[in-house]
């Protein structure tokens, strides 16, 4: 009995699975599904409960069809067919899996078993002919691709071959192992041996080639790059990377990042992570922690030249942090310490020996960079960042406690490196006081690198909160002292801690160090190292840096917009190609457009604040909403626009949040829209929108809505490049967004979805329809009628079109759409009956609008607007109405609708001529059904 009811369960479960496959809701429906099948026992041997388990796995493996998750949808319709042979629609389903997996020949196999038992079926048909095409495609590609690495490797090992020819083996051999079909075939021929037998003899030249050729192998494929590192032994690896030929180095890189690239993988989706799910394990974690192991052996050797430990480095950037298991792994193995290690060894010690490490001017940015990215990689988890923080925090600390100031050099220019990446962390380090004593006490020395390390780690620690307190009273006096020297390398550091000192005591806008006017003193000397010649980079983004903290001062807003050469010199320094200046630079943009989050006092908090005596923010008059736009519109004809577009090309998401910042600054005002496209703004926001913090690709793709709001989007997104919109303004359309980000948005896309039917499919795709359609039920009006407006855009494509005659559909669609026409508000209504207009030409649509109940009135409010607009799609739905079936035409006709329609097709007015020939068709078609005469129209009076 309890296996009866269990089976009954079962097909309950199915039932409601199968509801949900009809409301579209799939991932319920394979929930349902999944739940269902495990009330089946394993050793089951009931012929009717197995054919019933095999129905519901196939019923699953069409949910993982529509939620493309093939790999699962071949596995159901496989297991479903051991219970059901030779079942067409399991067949199907795994031949339509086994195609978007690309597995030709096994979905060519289903298809032809299919067409035995449904000759006449004409989709099988048609997937059978699709399939042999693309068969024979891909076997006169791989027959060619066969015949050149055959070609190829008969002159690379024939003794007869002339050099030319072998070099020429060697170029095409990289460009196909760079290619899909090229790298599969190298691969299942077995050639792998002989690369690598090419990589360990012969000229510099032909070992890069074939680093590239290895690189391109583990491109994508997990079984290709496991095979790799078998062949290949990472000792091996480690020789070529210390080779002193550099191109030989840099590109022995590119084997271990790409190869970690394939074995790392992405972090699961949220939404697809189940409660009570385990943790995530990392596959291949043993090879994943070989090459990483490898990469810290090779960063830490003293044979490695700088820009081969760059290179190193830029993989703890673009690679590592894409999964924080990886960061953990690097953690495990002792990498961060040892990147503090390389941190202290960039400091400008005149008696570092031979033995030192090669580090370039970029080493120390870079190394910041990575530890930022790494410790984004956790998100809000604070404590499972802390073993990295930890480890950053103890290897400075092994220097400053030591008693040589030479180690406290090393110590302080780590520290500095770590402030750079992660602030919080190195505050810690700065706040204990025997070591801010030690650095006060490197600012005392008399020798020019112990001044310039410790002010610049001072300056640095000046921009946290939480140090500005007792920075003003330990290190305040001897920033001065260090100002008032000749040396412009140490001045121009001491200058930026005390700007940042002197203007928000370490951060707030209302903290005030000195006294009022100081500000524009300070302005001033940092002016002159701003304006300094270009060889004097260095200067020049200290200077950048220190004005990052005084334009957070209107009136040095103001001054320094006025000061033509001073604008200049900070656009010039926008363009360079050098990571450490992004921060200053950045940041006072954002000061100088007023794109940073503004706090909102409430009246009763200023008054609160008041009485109690507490410092509250104030805003000058100068930022006000007129300054701003000035200072924008002079910003852009200074050319800020490709400033920003230069400026997005780097990989930390705190400069590009402050990027997007300013990009939506710009783009608030119309005219500054069409400039922002014809310099690259829209590409460059794109990129911010996809790589960013929260904010940052909020900003981003909102900048992009306001751009696509306003200009001719076939003008403004030729091409293909609408398509790169979607994505980030359907983002803007989630719960979470504010009422102005998802009315924007939906502006943006009603534009765009007015271009093709191309655009249109694409946002059905992304899975915009449901989020559009969601939102026609918002309570903002606004929100309501551009969703609503957007939709009637949509409607045009068949895809949706299809949803809307869907009878049984979960949210009646169709009903929504007549309600909402008869709404008050104008531009809602004329959106809904637009969208009614278009699909009252499908009889089952027309079928569902007469059901409504207020719909007569509804279609005679429309006839009788005082809006043509309204009129007309009045008039085109009514006739639409009486067209589809003679049941529907006879209640129209039985109605007031018919004297309506009487009076239009009389009317003479050229403003009426549409309404006029619609309702010209509907009484023809009228008398076509036999429910009125001809000449009943001209008898009325």
């Amino acid at each position: 009995m309890e296996k009866d009811s269990e089976h009954q369960g079962a097909l309950d479960l199915k039932t409601e699975g199968n509801q949900y496959f009809k409301e579209e809701k799939y991932e319920l429906a394979a929930s349902c599904y999944t739940q269902a099948l495990k009330l089946f026992t394993p050793e089951e041997k009931d012929k009717g409960k197995l054919k019933d388990r095999g129905v519901i796995l196939k019923n699953r493996a069409a949910c993982y069809l529509k939620l493309e998750k093939y790999e699962e949808a071949v596995t159901d319709a496989t297991e479903a067919l051991v219970a059901l042979p030779n079942d067409t629609k399991a067949l199907f389903r795994r031949c339509q899996g086994q195609e978007k997996l690309g597995r030709l020949e096994a979905a060519f196999r289903d298809a032809r078993t299919l067409i035995h038992i449904e000759p006449k079926n004409t989709t099988v048909q048609e997937t059978l002919k699709r399939l042999g095409t693309q068969l024979q495609a891909k076997t006169d590609r791989c027959r060619t691709t066969d015949g050149l690495v055959g070609e190829m490797f008969t002159s690379l090992f024939s003794k007869e071959e002339s050099e030319e020819k072998r070099k020429q083996a060697i170029k095409n051999l990289v460009i196909l192992a760079n290619d899909e079909p090229g790298a599969q075939r190298i691969f299942r021929g077995g050639e792998l041996p002989r690369v690598v037998s090419l990589l360990n003899s012969g000229s510099d030249e032909q070992t890069v080639a074939m680093l590239k050729v290895l690189k391109g192998l583990c491109t994508n494929s997990k079984l290709r790059t496991l095979s790799v590192l078998k062949e290949v032994s990472l000792s091996r690896l480690l020789t070529l990377i210390e080779s002193p030929v550099t191109e030989v180095s840099t590109t022995a890189v590119l084997v271990p990042q790409q190869a970690l690239e394939s074995l790392v993988p992405l972090p699961p989706d949220k939404k697809e992570m189940k409660d009570g799910q385990p943790p995530q394990e990392l596959e291949n974690k043993e090879e994943i922690q070989g090459l990483l192991t490898l990469l810290m052996d090779t960063v830490m050797s003293e044979k490695v030249g700088a820009e081969s430990r760059d290179a190193v480095i830029d993989v703890f950037i673009k690679v590592v942090p894409k999964n924080k298991l990886a960061v953990e792994l690097l953690v495990k193995i002792g990498g961060i310490r040892k990147l503090m290690v390389i941190a202290a060894s960039t400091a400008p010690l005149e008696s570092q020996g031979k033995e030192a490490l090669a580090v370039s001017n970029n080493t120390r940015m870079h190394i910041s960079v990575a530890l930022a990215k790494m410790v984004d990689s956790f998100g809000y988890h604070e404590k499972e960042k802390e073993p990295l923080m930890e480890d950053a925090t103890a290897a400075i600390s092994q220097y400053l406690n030591q008693s040589s100031p030479e180690a406290h050099i090393k110590g302080a220019t780590a520290l500095s490196c770590l402030f750079q990446g992660v602030q919080e962390a190195a505050a810690t380090v700065l706040g204990n006081e025997e070591f801010l004593g030690k650095m006060v006490a490197l600012a005392e020395r008399e020798d020019r690198v112990s001044q310039i390390v410790a002010s610049e780690t001072l300056a640095l620690g000046a921009s946290e909160k939480k140090l500005s307190t007792v920075l003003n009273t330990k290190a305040l006096p001897v920033l001065k002292d260090l100002y008032h020297l000749k040396d412009d390398s140490i001045r121009v550091r001491a200058l930026v801690g005390l700007c940042k000192l002197g203007t928000t005591g370490g951060g707030t806008v209302n903290d005030q160090t000195f006294v009022e006017g100081a500000t524009l003193k300070l302005y001033k000397s940092v002016r002159s190292f701003l304006t300094k010649s270009k060889k004097d980079l260095e200067l020049r983004k200290w200077a950048a840096e220190g004005l990052s903290f005084l334009t957070m001062d209107a009136d040095v807003k103001e001054t320094f917009l006025e000061d033509q050469q001073a604008l200049r010199s900070l656009m010039e320094l926008a363009k360079a190609k050098d990571g450490s200046l992004l921060y200053g630079v950045c940041q006072t943009l954002v000061n100088l457009t007023n794109t940073f989050d503004k706090p909102e006092i409430p009246d009763e908090m200023k008054q609160l604040g008041e009485f109690a005596k507490v410092k509250l923010p104030k805003f000058s008059e100068k930022d006000g909403e007129e300054y701003v736009k000035k200072r924008i519109k002079k910003l852009v004809e200074e050319g800020i626009l490709s400033a920003l577009v230069n400026l997005t090309d780097t990989e930390s998401n705190t400069s590009r949040e402050m990027i997007s910042r300013v990009f939506m600054g710009i783009t608030n005002e119309q005219e500054h829209r069409g400039v922002t496209v014809q310099q690259g703004g829209v590409k460059a926001l794109i990129s911010l929108a996809a790589q960013n913090t929260e904010k940052g690709a909020d900003f981003a793709a909102q900048s992009v809505a306001k751009i696509a709001i306003t200009m001719n989007p076939e003008v403004a997104f030729p091409g293909q490049r609408s398509f790169g919109l979607v994505r980030p303004l359907l983002k803007l359309l989630h719960p979470s967004k504010t009422a102005l980000q998802q009315f924007e948005s939906l502006m943006a896309l009603t534009n765009l979805a007015q271009m093709n039917d191309e655009v249109r499919r694409h946002i059905v795709k992304e899975q915009g329809f449901s989020l559009i359609e969601s939102l026609m039920f918002d309570e903002h009006d606004l929100v309501k009628r551009a969703a609503t407006e957007c939709m009637c855009n949509m409607v045009l494509c068949e895809e949706v079109f299809k949803m809307y005659e869907k009878e049984d559909a979960p949210t009646e669609r169709v009903k929504l759409l007549t309600l909402l026409s008869g709404e008050e508000d104008f531009e809602l209504s004329r959106a809904a009956s637009g969208a009614l207009a278009v699909l009252s030409s499908s009889e089952k649509v027309c079928k569902q609008i007469i059901k409504v109940s207020s719909y007569m009135d509804i279609q005679k409010q429309l006839l009788v607007s005082e809006k043509k607009e309204l009129r007309h799609r009045g008039a085109h739905i009514a006739a639409n109405m009486i067209s589809a079936n003679k049941d529907i035409a006879t209640k129209l006709i039985e109605s007031e609708i018919l004297e309506i329609l009487m009076v239009f097709s009389k009317d003479n007015d050229p403003d009426m001529s549409m309404v006029k020939a619609c309702a010209e068709r509907a009484l023809e078609t009228a008398v076509e059904l036999n429910l009125i005469k001809e000449n009943d129209d001209q008898d009325a009076s």
